[in-house]
């Protein structure tokens, strides 16, 4: 059995810095950052990568005695051929506009992770950060498009892993 997800470890250290350097209300949020091997599409576009909120049950399969004692909290997907094809700073934009979608409930008495949706189509503040390339995003998209018609074309198919993004997340908090 193939799956569509494979495990991001090159993606870490960019992600602990983004959160670090914008996120610093996220320090504790344990976050499993994927790559998504399979095209995704949302409106007409490719998705470069979303966030997600793990439930009670990804919690539980994830939890582990080491690192990750009580499941991740978050989990991150990014497209593949996207990472593979762009630049730092693109790679950096990504994950920032990910984490916008958090927010940190000091007043929860369940679980503090929530998410929030867009302010506009994106994020005021993501905007402003990014006013040098305001189109960063469609450009990327635009891009990573053009590279999945091409392996369509000539029979390519991005490699997949045969685990499942559980299984890899087990195995991460072993390591």
């Amino acid at each position: 059995m193939s799956t569509r997800y494979e495990d991001a470890t090159e993606a870490e250290p960019l992600l602990r810095r983004v959160r670090d350097k914008h996120f610093p209300e996220l320090v504790n949020a344990d976050i499993l950052i994927l790559f998504d091997l399979k095209k995704r599409g949302s409106k007409g576009m490719v998705v470069l990568a979303r966030i997600m909120k793990a439930n009670d049950l990804i919690r539980h399969l994830t939890a582990n005695e080491k690192s990750v004692a009580e499941g991740y909290d978050y989990i991150i997907t990014i497209d593949k051929v996207f990472w593979d094809n762009t630049t730092d700073l693109d790679r950096e934009r990504v994950i920032r506009h990910e984490l916008r979608h958090t927010f940190f409930d000091i007043d929860s008495e369940d679980n503090p992770y929530k998410l929030v949706d867009h302010d506009i189509t994106d994020f005021y503040s993501e905007v402003e950060i990014n006013r040098d390339d305001p189109r960063w995003r469609e450009r990327c998209a635009s891009l990573t498009k053009d590279i999945y018609d091409q392996m369509k074309e000539s029979g390519k198919k991005v490699q997949r892993s045969k685990k499942t993004p559980i299984e890899i997340a087990a195995e991460k908090g072993k390591a």
